[in-house]
C-alpha cells in the first residue's frame, strides 16, 4: 500500500517505509483533538475526528506523514462560565498541554520532520492560542523547521464557516465523515437552539448536511494544499 503512494499514518508504518515518504515529503500533520461534550447530537471525540481526518485528506494532496490524534485539550465547555454540562468531557491544564505540545514538537524535529502541520479541532481559548504559541517559539529556535498550528476556520471564507460548538459547520463535517455517528433527531423541533441547553454555540445544527461539510472539508484540504507548497519551496 505505502510503496506506491507518498503519504501514510505513522503508526500503521514499518521503519522502511516513513524512511521513504521522509526522503521525499518531510511533513509531519498532528491532528490536535478533544474528548468533549457536544451535546447529544455528536459524538464527544469530534474534534479528534474532524482534526484527523481532515489532516488526512490534506496529507493525501501533499504528501506526508499523519501521526496519531492528540486527545487532549484545556478549556472544554466542561469548564465554560454559566454552562452546567460537566459530564463526558476530559479536561486537562492549560499547563500540561503547553508542555505535551512542546515536547511532542521537539520529537518531530528529532525525527527529521521539516514542517509540522498541527490542526486543532478544539478552539477553546486559550487552548488554541498556547498552541499557536508554541509553535511560534519553535519556529524561532528552528530556522530550519517550521510548525504551523492552525483551526480550520483559519484558513476558511467567514461565510463558509466560523468558529462553533457542535453548531451547523461542525455538524456538517461530523455528517461529511462520519454520519452514522450523528443523530440530528435527538436535537429539540420546538424551540430555539441554545448553548445553555443543547451545548451548541453557531449556526443551527438542525439544517447540518453530508453536502455541506463535503464543502466545508474540499475547501479546507485547497486552501491548506496551497500554503503547504510554499512551505515545501521554503524548508525542503
Amino acid at each position: 500500500m505505502y510503496q506506491k503512494i507518498k503519504w501514510g499514518f505513522y503508526n500503521e508504518m514499518r521503519p522502511k517505509e516513513i524512511e521513504a515518504i521522509l526522503k521525499k515529503r518531510p511533513i509531519a500533520f498532528l491532528p490536535w483533538g478533544a474528548i468533549e461534550y457536544h451535546g447529544k447530537h455528536n459524538p464527544v471525540g469530534l474534534d479528534s475526528i474532524k482534526a484527523l481526518n481532515l489532516c488526512t485528506d490534506v496529507a493525501k494532496e501533499t504528501g506526508g506523514i499523519v501521526m496519531p490524534v492528540v486527545d487532549l485539550a484545556a478549556n472544554l465547555i466542561k469548564s465554560y462560565p454559566g454552562i452546567s454540562f460537566k459530564k463526558h468531557s476530559i479536561e486537562f491544564s492549560e499547563k500540561l498541554i503547553y508542555m505535551i505540545c512542546e515536547e511532542y514538537l521537539d520529537q518531530l524535529a528529532d525525527q527529521d520532520f521539516k514542517i509540522v502541520i498541527l490542526l486543532s479541532g478544539h478552539a477553546g481559548e486559550p487552548h488554541l492560542q498556547n498552541l499557536k504559541t508554541v509553535a511560534e517559539n519553535f519556529n524561532k529556535k528552528n530556522k530550519s523547521k517550521h510548525c504551523w498550528a492552525l483551526a480550520e476556520f483559519d484558513v476558511l471564507p467567514k461565510d463558509l464557516l466560523v468558529a462553533n460548538h457542535s453548531a451547523l459547520e461542525e455538524t456538517s463535517l461530523q455528517l461529511y465523515y462520519a454520519k452514522e455517528m450523528v443523530d440530528l433527531k435527538s436535537l429539540p423541533q420546538d424551540r430555539e437552539i441554545s448553548l445553555e441547553l443543547d451545548a451548541v454555540s453557531g449556526r443551527d445544527p438542525r439544517s447540518a448536511s453530508v453536502s455541506y461539510g463535503e464543502k466545508i472539508a474540499k475547501t479546507f484540504v485547497h486552501n491548506v494544499s496551497k500554503k503547504i507548497q510554499l512551505l515545501i519551496n521554503s524548508f525542503c
